[in-house]
């Protein structure tokens, strides 16, 4: 069994408290029309409960738990609500295409059918918005554009970590490191080196969403503030990782 997990949380004003929910409601929309058959879970945190959104059996709509502060932590919690086996980690301003969750199921099954013995954590889509080898105008070592996309866009590789803008993932994976830590940046990086060091190898699908990107993570705040509040998460709680990424000793 598959859940989508999508937490949506949009701070607003009283005129905007339904229309805020527009990424939610077009998000939820290629959900229904294009994984239909699949469980969701919608975590809502914001001044109104959503209405109006795409009609879908398979979908529940719970308020967040008090005291969430991070999209990390949101996923967390929407990961207590399903007891599903495998989870698709997916952002609120994301949308599917046809073959999204399909490509990843398959991608899935082609690296245990070829390489039985490798653990895999993370799988994660290509996007529009996103960094690293995901992102659509990565070469990814191609020099020769077949059409209209670079041949690598048709293979699955390798990849230190992968940014979940819609990743799969086991659960009890997901669980190995209590889920992410509660931090808006640095957050899966964190727990993709994490996951590595405890033997899980992590993959790029050539599955793909559109996301449109920074629409719900630390709203009101500059890409500069969250970048210095990432560090100074790392400082005080994971200086590890943070010689890590600088490529320093402890």
């Amino acid at each position: 069994m598959l859940s989508i997990l999508l937490p949506a949380a949009r701070r607003s004003t009283p005129e905007e408290a339904q229309s805020c929910w527009g990424d939610l409601r077009v998000a939820l929309a290629s959900i229904a029309a294009y994984a239909p058959d699949v469980d969701v879970v919608v975590g809502w945190s914001g001044r109104e409960r959503p209405r109006d959104l795409p009609p879908n059996p398979r979908m529940r709509l719970i308020e967040q738990a008090p005291g969430i502060t991070t999209g990390s932590e949101a996923w967390n919690w929407c990961s207590t609500q399903t007891d599903a086996e495998d989870l698709l980690i997916l952002g609120d301003d994301c949308v599917l295409h046809p073959d999204t969750v399909g490509q990843l199921l398959a991608d899935r099954d082609f690296i245990h059918r070829e390489a039985p013995d490798l653990e895999v954590g993370f799988l994660g889509a290509r996007s529009n918005y996103v960094k690293g080898p995901q992102n659509l105008r990565s070469p990814n070592g191609d020099t020769v554009i077949n059409g209209i996309q670079f041949d690598s866009e048709g293979r699955i590789f390798q990849a230190d970590m992968v940014v979940p803008v819609a990743a799969l993932v086991r659960h009890d994976v997901f669980d190995l490191t209590d889920g992410f830590p509660p931090t808006n940046w640095f957050a899966d990086d964190l727990m993709c080196w994490d996951l590595k060091r405890m033997g899980y190898s992590h993959f790029v699908s050539r599955a793909y969403v559109h996301h449109v990107g920074q629409r719900g993570t630390g709203q009101g705040k500059t890409s500069e503030q969250l970048l210095e509040e990432g560090l100074d998460w790392l400082r005080r709680n994971r200086i590890d990782f943070l010689h890590h990424l600088q490529g320093t000793s402890a």
